[in-house]
């Protein structure tokens, strides 16, 4: 899974809009599951993308190829990868691609000593508690080789969590 954070100019922020429409052509690339993205709600020049990649040989062929002239769009960059650990319920988030309306995206650093413990919580209290939640659709958990800690929520009504809510939800 990839997680990708744009800062755009508001002058940029149309363009940027419009050039990542022409990522739907990725559905033809092997290994390629889905991606969806928006604008933070906190923040409005700063775009989210969450793209599922099938594996990291995948997305790293796919990346040897890349040639986007999209660099203009936005100011500053940050890219980090994550392996999925667990989804959240049963089906995985690619299934609900295009059926929510907003995404939640949780990060955070847990020291090493305590990370089977905070992973052990995730699957044993959060995940359940999330399953259940109203307008939960689905959820995944998963680790960066840095230690970060990350869960992307996708759902179909805003409640008021910690963390950050990314609307508007591009195909």
């Amino acid at each position: 899974m990839k997680w990708i954070k744009c800062q755009v100019n508001v002058e940029n922020k149309h363009a940027f809009s419009t050039a990542q429409e022409g990522w739907g052509e990725l559905l033809h690339c092997a290994g390629f599951m889905g991606q969806i993205g928006g604008w933070n709600k906190n923040e409005p020049l700063e775009a989210g993308i969450l793209s599922v990649w099938k594996d990291l040989h995948s997305y790293q062929r796919f990346m040897l190829f890349l040639k986007s002239d999209q660099r203009s769009t936005y100011t500053k960059i940050s890219v980090d990868i994550f392996e999925k650990i667990f989804n959240i319920g049963t089906t995985d988030i690619t299934a609900f691609f295009g059926k929510g309306i907003l995404l939640r995206v949780t990060d955070c650093y847990v020291e090493k000593n305590k990370q089977a413990h905070f992973e052990q919580m995730q699957k044993e209290v959060w995940n359940k508690g999330m399953m259940y939640s109203h307008g939960i659709l689905s959820g995944t958990f998963g680790k960066s080789k840095t230690g970060d800690i990350w869960s992307p929520h996708y759902g179909t009504m805003n409640i008021h969590i910690n963390g950050t809510w990314i609307r508007n939800c591009l195909p």
